[in-house]
């Protein structure tokens, strides 16, 4: 077993003001000691931790540790990997995550079923159901029964995507492979789809994009090759809920390699969310904002100068003895009437 986190900068361990205010209030006593306890280790590149050792330092049951890790797992903040292993992710303020959720399709609700008189009816009589129908069989290669039927149509009336959309999700796991794809996988990229609200022909043609080439532009920028679970919710957190290009990631990690020497996911997500914030979206402004900054930077450091100048020539004007009118003297007069004086005496 193994644990895994975004690396940090810094060795001290950071916890979120989110984490503390929104999540560890709410949690199980237990819970929270067991997420601090190995968070604080494995921000300090502890490689030994391990459930039964969480559990001996906490004097916890190896149970409770587990308990925790899907707690943990459900409010969003680690992820259990297939292997077992514990991935920490992002701390994100839950009244976010509820305003994205609420911008996306559920599926919470069972798709909708039919009977075999009523796919009939729907297939002699709907105009959608027989295009979709022949998209499917086209792209699949086969004749479809009733219950693929039910699936495809489902992928309309169920999950709420168009047919272009439609059309491009066959597409592309069409292309994917040089088999076609079992209905049920594609029906579980269309699920994906619909709950990351890729729900248009430009934010499919996105997805695709990202997933045939992206991907790789990302990674090679920043000198790896395998992308982790964790990483690639951060980037469709930038592409989807952002709408950032992958030109403009890959431009976000190529700043952080020159910057800190280290592909680091979350000073990536430091400048794209400076980036959101200023409304920044093509590497036009980049260039533009990035030249605005060494400018605010060059005329910081020219201020004191120039304050200085103005100090020094105030503090002439102030001066009553350089500022005093002086007398222009007649040296000869002086002198004559000096003569003048001793003929007297």
């Amino acid at each position: 077993m193994a644990f895994s986190i975004e690396p940090t900068a810094s060795q001290t361990t950071q916890i979120s003001n989110i984490f503390i205010d929104e999540y560890m209030s709410k949690a199980h006593p237990p819970y929270v000691l067991v997420y601090l306890y190995a968070y604080c280790h494995v921000s300090n590149g502890d490689a030994s931790l391990s459930n039964q050792s969480i559990a001996e330092a906490l004097d916890l049951l190896e149970s409770d540790v587990v308990r925790s890790w899907k707690y943990w797992q459900k409010q969003g903040l680690v992820e259990i990997l297939e292997d077992g292993n514990i991935h920490f992710l992002p701390v994100q303020s839950k009244k976010n995550q509820v305003k994205q959720q609420s911008l996306y399709h559920k599926t919470d609700n069972p798709p909708p079923q039919y009977t075999p008189e009523e796919m009939i009816a729907i297939s002699t009589n709907s105009p959608t159901a027989k295009r979709l129908f022949s998209l499917a069989e086209h792209y699949l290669g086969t004749t479809l029964k009733y219950e693929d039927m039910t699936t495809v149509l489902g992928f309309n009336e169920w999950l709420q995507l168009s047919l272009e959309v439609i059309e491009l999700l066959f597409s592309y796991c069409a292309n994917k492979s040089k088999k076609p794809y079992p209905l049920s996988y594609i029906e579980k990229i269309a699920i994906s789809w619909a709950n990351d609200g890729i729900n248009t022909p430009e934010r499919a043609s996105e997805y695709i994009k990202l997933h045939q080439s992206g991907y790789k532009q990302i990674m090679r920028a920043l000198g790896r090759g395998n992308l982790l679970p964790a990483q690639e919710k951060y980037i469709k957190k930038w592409t989807l809920e952002y709408r950032f290009s992958v030109e403009m990631i890959v431009k976000a990690c190529e700043k952080t390699i020159l910057k800190i020497g280290k592909p680091d996911f979350t000073y990536i997500e430091s400048i794209v969310e400076d980036w959101h914030s200023k409304k920044i979206k093509t590497l036009e402004e980049v260039e533009i904002a990035d030249k605005d900054f060494q400018a605010s930077k060059e005329n910081k450091k020219a201020a004191p100068k120039t304050q200085q100048k103005v100090y020094k020539n105030t503090a002439v004007k102030q001066n009553r003895f350089v500022n005093y009118e002086q007398r222009q003297w007649d040296f000869d007069e002086l002198e004559r009437l000096a003569r003048e004086r001793l003929k007297k005496s």
